[in-house]
């Protein structure tokens, strides 16, 4: 029986792709190892020639039970499901508006493109001088009608600008993932539905929604992943502040860390916090898969 023989391309690309697996491997691999070795020790950044101990779940314990910890995951929770609920909402009309083949709506498309090619800090620091209480636009312009809110020094108030800024962050990423899949769909079940009369409305929710289903499903699962780490806005917009109204997981592991240096719990939380992820997005994944076998 004749072996094949591996293609020569195939040994180039490998050779190729390797310096970036090592340097992915050095830069995330090693310091996740460390950090997940750190969190089952007593290490003390600040006494730094105490004995280095194994306490076992000690840290995950303490840190699971911490209450600024369970402030900043009600939160985290709270501003990813609000913001980017809206964000599939405002992507979706968008999408089906700019979809079409129309002059000028591809001009409107790389427009609209702009908040999300912003650096967040950028993002930050322009919505935190648009939301100023003394200068900021909203302030200037909301007042005229009526609507006068101290926008980052009320908890409630500081919630919804920050869900403002996500939304008119990312909505412009869920719009070109929408566009792209209504791009790939097949034309004949839509002709099909308007021969057979179809109203807009019908060929919307039973032909686009069933069809864009896993589409959307993709564009849910990278967001979320992508949500859950926010830290560069909210650090510049309110420090997640006033108080701890708008501290996330991420800034709440940050200032634990590197703030207060209690680097062995704030690494058992940022694990927890690992975890808490992967199974949301696995259980995502798994209706993706699903809404994937009843289209097919």
């Amino acid at each position: 029986m004749m072996k094949k023989k591996q293609s020569p391309d195939l040994n180039y690309g490998i050779v190729f792709i390797l310096p970036a697996i090592l340097f992915l491997s050095i830069t995330s691999l090693i310091p996740l190892a460390y950090s997940l070795g750190v969190s089952f020790t007593n290490l003390n950044l600040l006494r730094p020639g105490q004995p280095i101990q194994f306490v076992g779940l000690q840290n995950y314990s303490t840190g699971i039970r911490d209450g600024e910890f369970l402030t900043a995951a009600w939160n985290t929770i709270l501003i990813v499901s609000v913001s980017l609920g809206l964000q599939l909402l405002i992507g979706l009309m968008l999408s089906l508006i700019l979809s079409q083949e129309r002059k000028g709506f591809r001009l409107w498309q790389t427009i609209l493109l702009i908040p999300n090619i912003i650096a967040p800090v950028v993002v930050g620091v322009l919505w935190r001088l648009m939301f100023n209480p003394d200068y900021g636009i909203f302030k200037l312009g909301l007042a005229q009608i009526g609507i006068d809110k101290p926008w980052l020094q009320h908890p409630i108030w500081a919630k919804v600008a920050v869900i403002i800024v996500e939304t008119w962050t990312w909505t412009p990423f869920v719009m070109l993932t929408l566009i792209a899949g209504l791009k790939s769909l097949s034309d004949t079940p839509f002709e099909a539905a308007r021969i057979d009369g179809a109203s807009g409305l019908q060929i919307f929710r039973y032909i686009t929604m069933p069809l864009l289903k896993p589409v959307i499903a993709v564009t849910l699962l990278l967001r979320l992943m992508d949500a859950f780490k926010m830290f560069d806005s909210i650090y510049v917009l309110t420090y997640g502040g006033p108080g701890l109204a708008t501290e996330v997981l991420s800034l709440r592991i940050y200032k634990k860390g590197l703030k207060y240096f209690d680097i062995t719990e704030a690494s058992a939380q940022s694990w927890i916090f690992l975890i808490c992820i992967f199974v949301i997005s696995y259980i995502i994944a798994k209706k993706f898969v699903q809404v994937e076998k009843r289209i097919e």
